[in-house]
């Protein structure tokens, strides 16, 4: 069988949606809206139709996600007083308080799942990870016959 390291990157991503999915549900958010929580905070006032590109989702799912966020009070829409047709994106106060649990509950899961390594192999797999990411998300609009070449 060949060896590829995405089957080995999707099986850990998927366990980590499974566990966050548990983790979350007592504040009412799952795996697809945390992400626009913790870009939120780090980008408040982010206008919606650069979400699509920093959370690598679609425009439709950013939208429908957003619309739910909105519906639980965790953020607010402002129209965009330098670009009317866009809406800058803010968390609510309750959002700011989830936050830290959110954090905790990543680092609780991220702690338990590189125990397994050593100090130095976890700082390791940290740089190669961050560069599969970077080439990843370079390649993403390549076609199959592209990558060929």
């Amino acid at each position: 069988p060949m060896k590829l390291a995405y089957r080995w990157i999707t099986l850990a991503n998927r366990n980590y949606f499974l566990y966050l999915n548990r983790a979350l549900a007592p504040y009412g958010l799952n795996s697809s809206q945390y992400q626009f929580i913790l870009n939120l905070f780090e980008n408040p006032g982010i206008t919606q139709d650069k979400l699509p590109e920093l959370i690598c989702i679609n425009k439709s799912n950013v939208a429908r996600t957003l619309a739910q966020l909105e519906k639980k009070g965790l953020i607010r829409r402002e129209v965009n007083q330098e670009d009317k047709r866009t809406a800058t994106v803010f968390l609510t106060e309750r959002a700011h308080k989830l936050y830290p649990q959110i954090m905790s509950a990543i680092q609780v899961w991220d702690n338990a799942v590189t125990e397994v390594f050593s100090a130095q192999d976890k700082e390791t797999l940290l740089e190669l990870m961050q560069r599969l990411a970077g080439r990843a998300a370079e390649l993403r609009d390549a076609t199959p016959t592209a990558l060929r070449k």
